[in-house]
């Protein structure tokens, strides 16, 4: 819709939530596979799910928007201005300085990326020589550089990759901890992947609290 910016923005934003659900919905559907889960429970709890969705989004939006500024410092709302500055790029506006020759580096290295792992990947000798380092090649594939990390990162605000980062550091040096101190481990394997366990569920619970504490201060201010 030449010269339409908010039709343009409306009907990306169809597009973009009929993608994303439908890959959630595949991604549940694969995971009740996994555990043998009946497919026509699954359907029927999606289905009221998505019912029952469509009050409680409507509903948390507009306490959000009651108590909070949106877009606002707090919430900025970081894809929201993707799809805008994308609409104001394709009905005429200019893009800033600069932009091509950044885009055509970034294209460059993120093509390259994957093709350097494909080839580490290949490789049939167990050690690699980096400079002057050998270095074994399960390392190296271990911290390769991620283009979908990368793009997760300028997507998602840092408050939200940060914690997730500095959790997942604190986890690892955790599970360190105990297994130096853990005498007499006769499954180091297993025992790791008790604690890779109990880390999940730990972190869901702070997830889980933070998320039902944030909502009752929201109920208080929107009312009070």
């Amino acid at each position: 819709m030449p010269g339409n910016l908010v039709g343009n923005l409306v009907a990306g934003g169809i597009a973009e939530a009929g993608a994303q659900q439908a890959g959630d919905l595949m991604q549940d559907l694969k995971t009740g596979h996994l555990l043998n889960a009946s497919p026509r429970a699954q359907f029927a709890g999606q289905m009221i799910g998505s019912v029952f969705s469509i009050f409680v989004t409507a509903g948390a939006y507009l306490l959000y928007s009651r108590v909070y500024e949106i877009p606002g410092e707090q919430f900025p709302v970081p894809t929201a201005q993707v799809w805008l500055d994308m609409a104001r790029l394709v009905n005429g506006h200019p893009l800033p300085e600069h932009v091509t020759p950044v885009a055509i580096a970034f294209a460059v290295l993120f093509v390259a990326l994957p093709i350097g792992a494909a080839l580490v990947g290949r490789s049939t000798s167990v050690h690699m020589k980096i400079g002057p380092w050998m270095v074994q090649k399960s390392t190296v594939q271990r911290w390769w550089p991620s283009g979908i990390a990368f793009a997760m990162g300028i997507y998602n605000a840092p408050n939200f990759t940060l914690m997730r980062a500095v959790g997942a550091f604190v986890a690892s040096m955790v599970t360190e901890i105990i297994v130096m101190r853990t005498q007499h481990v006769t499954d180091e394997r297993q025992l790791r992947r008790k604690i890779s366990i109990l880390a999940i569920i730990i972190a869901s619970g702070f997830v889980l609290g933070e998320g039902t504490l944030s909502f009752f201060i929201l109920l208080s201010q929107a009312f009070s």
